[in-house]
């Protein structure tokens, strides 16, 4: 009876391992890859987007233990070089209304066909330091995200002694910030109050206020995101 407890307990702990396993995998494709020969993709629990650097590529999947069933895979139909525009459609026909199968080591991910044939390879892409000097690509105001002409004048470094330096399409400023995993705050933030047109002093104050009112971050790739909470209100590339 002894033996029979003991053949119990770890077909139990055996059973335990192979969920954690299962969570592990749909945990672990999740986020952003690099597409082996060209293009991004990234992974949702429910859905996905993908570029070759033309259209954006976008469905729904469902991921059940290590298999990916994608759906309702739809494009944004822009015109594109005939490269990109090949590349994507080969995509589209291997993932639409597809169920493939993927296996990840280490930062490296392959998908499976029904045949068991590796047909796209997915790299963890390489991300830079938040500790660089960043230009400022676009601005979430109030209303929506926008672009200015001044904007290639907006730029932010980070230091690694806990310092920033700011600088707009007029004025100039700084102060500290901390992080803690993904979570960021600015402190003691300041600027110089120098004379500017109307368009500039309104670009800054949107820059300023944006920048108080963030709270997360992310980096991927090389472009800085600065979130409040879950949504990107100042968008950077490394300069």
């Amino acid at each position: 009876m002894k033996y029979g407890y003991i053949f119990i307990y770890f077909l139990f702990l055996g059973l335990c391992n192979c969920e954690k396993e299962k969570v592990n995998s749909q945990e672990n494709i999740l986020g952003d890859w690099d597409i082996k020969g060209g293009g991004t993709l990234f992974i949702e629990t429910d859905s996905f987007s993908l570029s070759v650097g033309c259209n954006s590529i976008f469905g729904k999947i469902r991921i059940i233990e290590n298999r990916i069933y994608f759906s309702l895979i739809a494009s944004t139909l822009m015109g594109c070089p005939e490269a990109e525009g090949e590349k994507e459609k080969e995509l589209i026909r291997l993932l639409e209304n597809n169920i493939l199968n993927f296996s990840i080591s280490g930062e490296r991910a392959i998908l499976f066909n029904e045949n068991d044939e590796e047909i796209i390879t997915l790299i963890r892409p390489l991300n830079e330091s938040l500790v660089n000097s960043w230009d400022m690509i676009s601005l979430r105001t109030k209303n929506a995200i926008s672009y200015s002409i001044l904007d290639s004048d907006f730029k932010i470094i980070f230091f690694e002694n806990g310092t920033i330096r700011v600088t707009t399409s007029c004025n100039g400023g700084g102060g500290s910030f901390k992080i803690q995993n993904n979570n960021l705050s600015f402190l003691d933030l300041f600027f110089t109050e120098k004379a500017c047109e109307p368009e500039r002093n309104l670009r800054e104050k949107e820059f300023s206020e944006a920048l108080q009112s963030v709270n997360k971050f992310s980096v991927i790739r090389d472009k800085l995101k600065l979130m409040r909470d879950n949504e990107v209100w100042i968008t950077f590339e490394k300069s």
